[in-house]
């Protein structure tokens, strides 16, 4: 005999009522998101334990324990159904189910995955974050489609313009620079159905980040003053990533006196911000992106000098488990090593901040700007048997990429 359904069904609908993803009712139950597929499904049948848990989880008062003692096991090894087919199924069971609106506390747990996402952005690597980031996403699409209070539907948008934000700065992070435009605008069109301005300006300064790291740097500085617009340049994390990337922008251009100027303001808005803004997460800033931005736009100024103090400072501020800002800043000092005729020096310090890494860790911006450094040293240095092994952990890392070096 098959699996009575009853058990999957319900599952569903009470995580459904209370605006859970799979992802989320997962981590707060300790189940994976594909186990609990299943149980909706009627692919697996739950045991006495899962099910009392799960109804405990969702305040069921005892109807999943009443169905799961009805499920009838057969004998015989499962069906092992695609997963193409058992998301049809799920999306058919939710197409016929009327939703009188998400509750605020459903809501609330939105905003919440979020936020936990956002922190997640300074110690996940890229593509691993990009495959949980997907899940919750499909998930809200879902969940956007049902019937909602103006309210209701007003948070929900803002949480997608946030989410699709840390979608495209996900791909940013991974190099994918053609899918994060294209998400960007997807962020952009749901900050302004929002009404939200300070996140409107939060999408539009990581949106220049896009063109900054396209090399389109009169398009960034567009895009970045347009964040600043937004809210009359206001202290708020928006427009202080955006005076940021102004200052890394016309330093790739040369243009001392505006770079300086743009550090500045991005310093008088930081010591503006709410402490709660003030935050190691994609919708914070603090000080150690600030020194890390700042002697990342020094280094193209070369200024060594002063482009080393506040790389110094970045890394005192960071902690270990934010690889990312930490390595890039470390590339920077590479670089500034080569501007100051010292490449042995710079081949050291570049390798020291990639080797310690996984292939995982190293993939996309990494590789991008250690390829950079590589080439800014003279022909001589990169013959050299560290510049050949550095030359090396960048081929390996292209080539789990799948990408030619």
């Amino acid at each position: 005999m098959g699996r009575d359904p009853a058990f999957g069904r319900r599952l569903y609908q009470l995580r459904t009522e209370r605006g859970l993803s799979l992802n989320r009712l997962g981590k707060i139950a300790s189940f994976s998101p594909g186990f609990l597929s299943e149980l909706e499904a009627a692919t697996k049948g739950p045991s006495a334990e899962t099910a009392a848990r799960l109804d405990e989880l969702l305040e069921a008062g005892g109807q999943l324990v009443a169905l799961a003692s009805s499920v009838r096991r057969p004998p015989q090894a499962p069906r092992v159904l695609p997963m193409e087919q058992i998301e049809t199924l799920r999306r058919q069971v939710n197409e016929t189910i009327t939703s009188s609106g998400m509750s605020p506390a459903a809501v609330d747990d939105w905003e919440q995955t979020v936020r936990e996402h956002g922190r997640a952005t300074r110690y996940r690597p890229p593509a691993i974050h990009l495959d949980e980031l997907y899940g919750d996403f499909a998930e809200l699409g879902h969940q956007l489609k049902n019937r909602h209070s103006s309210f209701t539907l007003r948070r929900l948008t803002r949480v997608t313009a946030q989410l699709a934000g840390l979608m495209f700065l996900t791909l940013i992070k991974m190099n994918e620079r053609d899918a994060a435009r294209t998400w960007a605008r997807t962020a952009r069109v749901a900050a302004r159905e929002a009404g939200d301005a300070r996140v409107h300006s939060w999408v539009r300064a990581q949106e220049a980040y896009v063109h900054f790291y396209s090399d389109r740097y009169d398009e960034a500085l567009t895009v970045a003053q347009h964040a600043q617009d937004l809210v009359d340049e206001a202290p708020c994390v928006g427009a202080v990533l955006a005076a940021a990337l102004e200052a890394r922008a016309l330093g790739k251009m040369r243009r001392a006196e505006d770079a300086r100027a743009a550090i500045g303001t991005a310093e008088t808005i930081l010591a503006h911000l709410d402490a709660e803004a003030v935050t190691a997460s994609a919708f914070g800033y603090d000080e150690a992106q600030l020194r890390f931005h700042e002697g990342n736009a020094l280094t193209h100024l070369h200024d060594s000098p002063a482009a080393w103090r506040a790389q110094q400072r970045a890394l005192a501020l960071y902690p270990d488990s934010d690889y990312l800002d930490r390595a890039l800043v470390k590339l920077d000092r590479a670089s500034c090593l080569t501007q100051d005729g010292d490449p042995a020096a710079s081949l050291d310090y570049a390798t020291d901040a990639l080797a310690s890494l996984n292939d995982a860790e190293r993939q996309g911006l990494l590789t991008v700007r250690g390829r950079e450094v590589f080439h800014q040293l003279p022909a001589a240095a990169r013959n050299l048997p560290a510049g050949r092994a550095f030359h090396d952990l960048l081929m390996i890392t292209a080539a789990s990429e799948g990408n030619d070096s």
